[in-house]
């Protein structure tokens, strides 16, 4: 059986609220045929972990797996009420910081340059680089095969994270996100 690492729930919410556009990486095992699936179930709701036990409790997991299920039943593949599905739906979130250093040593800089309309002379004073700290965002959405429990299909979208977006805002950026990673789903 898979096993995977658990993550920061909030992140999914919070790529899809990038700052920037994200990235998207599809990638799937084509020797699988897609064709048959019809059904899936929520990998937490068949296998009991601690990031399943977390996010029955979270809004952002129901505002994903909304998001999931609008774009499933548009390519024709609905929840299973019971049993195991064909496959089982999981995502990943992950953050992490980073900081961007650009500018010059601080310190005193000049220069003096001659040409055919003259002279001129700059001089300046830096303070130092800026530094910037960000957070960098992904989201992977795997598709598992219940019966050889093997991943078939994994879409991974990457960005800059936005801060301070409201809920409205990370409801589309949800839907927008996951309405990328699932586009050509089912692959032919």
């Amino acid at each position: 059986m898979p096993i995977f690492k658990p993550c920061a729930l909030l992140l999914l919410a919070g790529l899809i609220g990038c700052a920037s556009e994200p990235s998207y990486i599809i990638d799937h095992d084509q020797s699988y045929d897609f064709s048959g699936i019809k059904t899936y179930r929520w990998y937490d709701d068949m296998v009991d972990t601690k990031t399943a036990q977390y996010r029955q409790y979270n809004g952002s997991d129901k505002r994903v797996r909304k998001a999931v299920e609008d774009e499933m039943r548009r390519h024709g593949i609905t929840e299973a009420s019971s049993g195991d599905g064909d496959v089982w739906l999981n995502y990943s979130p992950n953050k992490q910081q980073r900081t961007r250093i650009s500018g010059q040593e601080q310190g005193a800089y000049g220069s003096a340059a001659v040409g055919t309309y003259g002279r001129a002379v700059s001089i300046g004073y830096s303070t130092g680089p800026s530094v910037k700290t960000y957070e960098d965002g992904t989201a992977i959405l795997d598709i598992i095969d219940v019966r050889s429990q093997k991943l078939v299909w994994r879409g991974v979208a990457q960005g800059r994270l936005k801060n301070d977006r409201d809920l409205a805002d990370r409801r589309k950026a949800t839907i927008k996100v996951t309405r990328e990673l699932l586009d050509a789903f089912p692959p032919e």
